[in-house]
């Protein structure tokens, strides 16, 4: 069975379910997301993936978090104002020449 794109149903609901990783690092947007949040209603699969996604992805990224040196912030100071700044060029504004008031 094709649907209207020429998609079988079968390939259409592969799809959908490919996007469960990245619907769970909010990494799917726009008509694409309402798509698939249209399907994941009704898949008790990709419901129950979602969250599961979203554990592995939170301990992946405490597995990875380091604490930063009580120096970052003074350091970084630091660097930014060695940085030599170009001074703010002035912009000529150009305007229209007034029309003066006829007196008549």
């Amino acid at each position: 069975m094709t649907g209207e794109r020429g998609v079988s149903a079968v390939e259409s609901a592969e799809d959908e379910h490919a996007l469960v990783g990245a619907y769970a690092l909010n990494a799917v947007a726009g008509a694409e997301r309402s798509e698939f949040e249209r399907h994941l209603a009704g898949c008790p699969l990709c419901t129950a993936d979602v969250p599961a996604f979203r554990e592995v992805i939170a301990g992946l990224a405490r597995s990875t978090a380091t604490t930063p040196p009580d120096t970052l912030v003074d350091e970084t100071v630091a660097r930014a104002r060695s940085v030599p700044q170009e001074r703010a060029r002035r912009r000529r504004l150009w305007s229209m020449p007034r029309r003066r008031a006829r007196e008549g």
